[in-house]
């Protein structure tokens, strides 16, 4: 059937028991279908270069009423006759804005970067968690929505809030390594970071040395912990003999717990908190007095050698003893299931308030003014050369900071 298709043609149509097709009578290959079920769409057929026959499909009535659906046939029209299949270029683009709807933050983290991160960054878990908690309200945007001028709203209301513009950096920048991986994989087509700049800091930081009261305070808190709790221990089987229970073993060892030895040793060696908790045995030798930090555990994933002075030695060599750690395979601090300690078990191990502020040694955040008192060689200035060779240090008296 052929007529001119309008508003009053369509309208008055109605369905049969078969698929109803009117063509337009002034417009090739525009043309009305009508299912028995009595829905209406608006088509455009059309051939490319004697091609097959493709139909186009412009939209349903009544949300498409008869004058636009002919507006929109003339435009594909010049299209098909420049060459353009606009078939092949609606399924792209419905395809593309498919891939835009599933590239949300969230979709992409989700689905893709948190896989990848959990593979292969050492810190995933605390990265991805931050990533969720500090652009929560970006999470359901498509990535490609995102760009510099969002971004710099973003940065002005954290700036207002007091937040320090290395914290806001440091922010950004994981949600710059998220975006890359989402470039790199195709998921959007540009970076929203392109040529937006830090902002400005202070890069020279804050070198924090412990001085000699402060380590004294340090080492005597240490001290009066231990003493505190073998007390505790006395008084409490004091208390069980009085009920008639078996008392518990004293606490006659060289220390009670692990908090002391690894306090220490931070004080000796530099080893950052991670370090510390991962070092094994197998990577420790009392007979040469050098101690190895596994690259999967270092922050640049090299392997490197730490020379052991006096004191770092003999702490290691009656945690050794005590701990019973001559398994090659064991960790040197080992937590409560066998596994590597962690920050909890320290926090577990101090049973008393003042024990919990065991904190105040920094060991449950940063070991970094152990790390730094570390590197001074006024505890063994022989080792001044060694130091500086195992740290890629030119000059040992002039040691600052271990992992520059």
């Amino acid at each position: 059937m052929q007529a001119k298709l309008t508003n009053a043609l369509v309208k008055g149509t109605v369905p049969g028991a078969q698929d109803l097709s009117i063509t337009d009578a002034l417009l090739p290959g525009f043309e009305l279908r009508i299912r028995p079920s009595g829905v209406k769409a608006f088509t455009f057929r059309y051939r490319i270069n004697g091609g097959p026959q493709q139909r186009l499909k412009l939209g349903n009535y009544p949300a498409l009423n008869a004058d636009e659906a002919r507006r929109r046939a003339l435009v594909a029209a010049a299209d098909v006759a420049n060459g353009i299949d606009v078939v092949a270029r609606q399924r792209a683009e419905r395809a593309n804005a498919a891939r835009l709807r599933a590239s949300t933050l969230k979709a992409f983290l989700d689905e893709q970067y948190e896989p990848w991160a959990v593979t292969h960054l050492r810190t995933a878990c605390f990265q991805l968690k931050r990533i969720r908690s500090d652009f929560k309200e970006w999470l359901d945007i498509p990535m490609v929505e995102l760009d510099p001028v969002l971004i710099e709203r973003w940065r002005a209301v954290r700036v207002r809030a007091g937040n320090k513009p290395v914290t806001i950096n440091r922010n950004l920048q994981r949600l710059r390594a998220l975006i890359g991986k989402a470039v790199e994989w195709k998921a959007i087509d540009r970076h929203p970071f392109s040529g937006l700049k830090p902002l400005k800091h202070d890069r020279s930081g804050r070198v924090r040395y412990l001085d000699e009261e402060e380590e004294h305070q340090l080492r005597d808190a240490l001290l009066k912990r231990e003493d505190k709790l073998r007390q505790d221990r006395e008084r409490f089987n004091a208390w069980r003999v009085a009920r008639h229970k078996a008392p518990l073993p004293l606490r006659n060892e060289e220390y009670v717990d692990h908090l002391r030895p690894i306090v220490l040793l931070a004080l000796n060696t530099g080893l950052r908190r991670g370090e510390l908790l991962a070092l094994m045995w197998k990577d420790v030798n009392l007979k040469t007095k050098w101690l190895t930090v596994a690259g999967q555990t270092s922050k640049n994933n090299q392997t490197r050698r730490v020379p052991l002075n006096a004191e770092a030695a003999t702490i290691l060599e009656a945690w050794n003893r005590q701990s019973k750690g001559s398994l090659t395979g064991s960790y040197v601090f080992a937590g409560r299931q066998e596994g590597k300690a962690n920050g909890d078990d320290h926090h577990c191990l101090a049973q008393s308030p003042k024990a919990r502020e065991a904190a105040l040694f920094q060991l449950s955040r940063s070991t970094s003014p152990f790390r730094q008192q570390a590197c001074t060689v006024r505890r063994r200035p022989e080792l001044g050369s060694r130091i500086a060779r195992a740290f890629r240090h030119q000059d040992g008296p002039a040691l600052c900071a271990f992992g520059a």
